[in-house]
């Protein structure tokens, strides 16, 4: 197998190197035997950046796994380019632990949002259980400072309770002023954009209807007729008037009434111009007869 140390090469790992132990285990096994590893390593003179490195962990895991060692066994670690006094503590990502602390406490505060078991939170900032109950125990601290104090009015004095009152009366005020604003502007919203549109189409509607009906008699034949019906105008109409009305209004009939209650009747046409001749015929002898018979009246 070749090798996976930081200075490996192309050479050939041997068996019991650890990194290629690591490598073969499974996600499962790999956080059981993490902390092993890390120490092995660790005492052959890995530093805990270069042991988060090849095992893929944060920094600050590795660190927490090699807490329990005796300090006299921790080996200062080897000196580098980033570290050229080769003593104290080696540089990490750059980030300060204040830094670093503050995106745990938000991921384990999303986290605690989601209903996740504290082994679970420990288990996605890749931190021990110890440590992920202090991020928590920090995160509700926090919350618990930034919520609104509980108030008891009755430990309040006299004069405490009255100011009390009236910033609430004050403040009660003020919301219902807002709550009226914004009841009278969806009003108007309502109105303007949905009850006054329709509105305006059916007047527009009518308008249109009112504008092209057709009237059936003239203003004339109207009044002339609403004189000879109305109580105080009828006694002052002469009969010729009443007569009149009465014509106009009897010529309305078809424009009255349906069908049904004025039937309409056709007589049949002549087909030929015999048939025709004939019914010109009768037409004039029937004019001469009512002649005859208005002449007999007159000289009567």
């Amino acid at each position: 197998m070749k090798c996976v140390c930081p200075s490996g090469g192309d050479r050939i790992c041997p068996d019991d190197c650890y990194l290629a132990i690591w490598a073969g285990l499974s996600k499962a096994d790999r956080k059981a035997q993490r902390k092993t590893i890390a120490t092995k390593l660790y005492e052959q003179k890995f530093t805990e950046e270069e042991i988060a490195k090849q095992l893929g962990v944060s920094q600050s895991t590795i660190r927490d796994d090699l807490a329990n060692l005796v300090v006299s066994t921790k080996l200062k670690p080897a000196k580098t380019a980033a570290n050229p006094k080769g003593a104290g503590r080696p540089k990490g990502s750059g980030k300060s632990r204040s830094e670093r602390s503050l995106e745990q406490e938000d991921r384990a505060a999303f986290l605690m949002d989601m209903g996740k078991t504290v082994e679970e939170i420990a288990d996605d900032l890749d931190v021990v259980v110890r440590r992920a109950h202090q991020v928590m125990e920090h995160v509700v601290i926090k919350r618990d400072a930034l919520a609104d104090p509980n108030i008891d009015r009755s430990e309040l004095s006299l004069t405490a309770q009255q100011k009390l009152d009236a910033a609430i009366r004050q403040h009660q005020r003020k919301l219902d002023l807002i709550f009226e604003g914004r009841v009278q502007e969806e009003i108007k919203k309502r109105l303007d954009h949905l009850i006054l549109p329709v509105w305006r189409k059916k007047i527009a509607e009518a308008q249109k209807i009112y504008d092209s009906r057709r009237s059936i008699t003239n203003k004339e034949t109207f009044n002339l007729i609403v004189r000879c019906l109305h109580t105080d105008t009828r006694k002052h109409v002469g009969d010729d008037v009443v007569n009149d009305a009465f014509v106009r209004f009897m010529a309305l009939e078809k424009y009255l009434l349906n069908e049904k209650d004025s039937p309409t009747k056709f007589t049949g046409l002549p087909t030929t111009a015999a048939e025709w001749e004939q019914r010109k015929q009768e037409a004039a002898a029937l004019r001469r007869a009512k002649r005859g018979h208005s002449n007999v009246e007159r000289r009567a």
